[in-house]
């Protein structure tokens, strides 16, 4: 029997199902009007939503300054539309839709060593328990409408976790006839060798204990073969939250590549019109106190000619539409072989 049970987990880790999570640099906020400036005035906020979908740790974003990202939100704005619903009572609510520039704001992300999580993420299955005495009920998809899975989905939909529920049909009633959901979620436990048929990469097993005061929720989880398990506390909704939170932290950072962080680069930069001193002294300090250039160093300087080079701790892009938008310099071109930047000083 116990090689059973080494085939059935074994099938489990090995499995590698994920899948592409579509509109991840993508958020919504409701918006009255379609003016500019409200609609300027907004994207801070949904561009913060952005973030808590592709930054793998929450706590590493809350601890960060991002004051600077959220200021200059509007930089990373690739297209933005204006979607309506209209409620029951036929109300038009107004929605303005962001999607982000996805590599500038992944290499600005980095470049403040923030983990980015990619968008192939692996589905999990969520066994969710609410024990009350000594009886216990499994939540499936029936149960999608329920307040605890619209919680959960909103947290889910909030860090970008790819989460389902199990049918909960015969089948799995019988497979769980005599599951103990305070077992170790291993080979041996009923809701691991229930969940081959799902073929799931990671398995959730959440289990709500209702006290006196607060509520308990006690996770196990286990991927690749790896198991892992935590304790959340409070009132319901927010023992929930914090779980599922909790729970995308931890897989994000045992899935992140570490070797895909963004590694500062160095750049040419050709600056015409630089006549005198004055002028050079306006580019060297521009390019000195702009946020993200770590070094500036001057090569050359002839015939109104100046050649110098930049470590940008942020993408190249970002560093484009600062300098375009500042106005002191203009762009004449781009080498990509040699990643030479050419611009002309303004007067």
């Amino acid at each position: 029997m116990s090689k059973l049970f080494l085939v059935l987990i074994s099938l489990i880790t090995s499995m590698a199902h994920a899948t592409n999570v579509e509109n991840l640099y993508e958020a919504q906020a409701e918006i009255t009007s379609q003016d500019e400036q409200e609609r300027q005035e907004l994207t801070p906020t949904i561009l913060q939503k952005v973030l808590s979908k592709i930054v793998g740790d929450s706590d590493a974003l809350a601890d960060k300054d991002i004051s600077h990202l959220l200021e200059h939100a509007d930089r990373f704005v690739k297209q933005y539309a204006y979607v309506k619903r209209y409620s029951l009572s036929d109300v038009a609510e107004q929605s303005l839709s962001l999607t982000f520039n996805e590599q500038s704001l992944n290499d600005s992300l980095r470049a403040m060593d923030l983990p980015v999580w990619g968008k192939s993420r692996p589905e999990v299955l969520l066994w969710l328990v609410i024990r009350e005495g000594s009886q216990e009920t499994v939540f499936g998809t029936e149960q999608m409408r329920s307040s605890l899975i619209k919680v959960i989905k909103q947290q889910v939909d909030i860090r970008g976790v790819p989460l389902f529920l199990p049918l909960m049909d015969l089948e799995d009633e019988e497979q769980l006839k005599f599951a103990d959901s305070s077992v170790k979620l291993d080979g041996n436990n009923l809701f691991t060798l229930a969940s081959v048929r799902y073929e799931p990469r990671v398995i959730l097993l959440g289990v709500v204990s209702k006290q006196e005061e607060n509520t308990l929720v006690t996770w196990q989880w286990l991927l690749d073969g790896q198991y892992q398990q935590f304790k959340t506390e409070g009132e319901m909704s927010e023992a929930l939250r914090s779980g599922i939170n909790g729970f995308a932290n931890k897989l994000a950072d045992q899935l992140i590549d570490v070797e895909k962080q963004y590694v500062k680069q160095e750049h040419q930069l050709h600056i015409s019109e630089v006549r005198d001193y004055s002028d050079f002294s306006r580019v060297t300090s521009y390019l000195t106190n702009l946020k993200y250039v770590s070094k500036v160093t001057v090569r050359t300087l002839e015939s109104s000619e100046l050649e110098l080079s930049i470590v940008l701790g942020a993408g190249l892009d970002f560093f484009e539409q600062v300098v375009e938008e500042d106005g002191l310099l203009s762009k004449k071109g781009l080498n990509s072989k040699v990643s030479n930047l050419k611009y002309r000083l303004n007067p």
